[in-house]
């Protein structure tokens, strides 16, 4: 599947129209800005009490539509950020976590004006990850990704989209030494949309 992804993002968004797809009113590149907030899972059972698992993030997305219905995307977006500690406070983590990869998305315009959409891809995620007993360590982990949303035209040019995206994120020896801990990060966003 991850062949089939990376190859899709590279006939879509780095080939020029011509070669990606017959030109239709609804096909054209396009690119965009989000900010928003991540709400991230506490892999810790040995650092129970969670400070802080939301942080402010912001990305960027390039991309190519295909038709009104079908289009593909490529991504970088920070994933989310964790500090947490003990119920005594003798132990203490912190990590912050970004992504990058392609996604699939589907859209169904509901009118002119707006339109829903869904996304499917592949993500690679980083996480760097710090404890005050030097026990916890980043881990890079590759996966599959998701999201949901709408999206308002505000004219041909430009939309306006708001979503939640969800990934896969990993550390290592947070519960057991030398042992991966997965968890889960949730993204909310507010984007702009530009089509070229």
């Amino acid at each position: 599947m991850k062949r089939i992804l990376t190859a899709t993002l590279l006939s879509a968004v780095i080939a020029t129209p011509a070669f990606a797809a017959p030109a239709s009113a609804d096909s054209g590149v396009y690119g965009g800005i989000t900010v928003g907030t991540s709400k991230t899972d506490n892999p810790y059972t040995t650092i129970p009490v969670t400070t802080k698992d939301t942080a402010t993030v912001g990305g960027v997305l390039l991309g190519y539509q295909y038709t009104k219905n079908w289009g593909v995307e490529g991504f970088f977006t920070g994933a989310g950020k964790l500090a947490a500690q003990n119920a005594a406070g003798t132990l203490t983590g912190t990590g912050s976590s970004d992504a990058f990869g392609v996604n699939v998305v589907g859209t169904a315009p509901l009118n002119d004006s707006f339109s829903l959409y869904g996304k499917l891809g592949f993500a690679s995620t980083r996480t760097s990850a710090s404890s005050s007993n030097a026990a916890i360590a980043g881990r890079t982990l590759s996966g599959i990704t998701g999201g949901l949303g709408g999206q308002f035209t505000v004219n041909k040019s430009v939309s306006i989209r708001l979503g939640v995206d969800t990934y896969e994120l990993a550390t290592i020896g947070g519960n057991v030494a030398n042992a991966e801990d997965k968890f889960r990060s949730n993204v909310w966003s507010v984007g702009a949309i530009f089509k070229f």
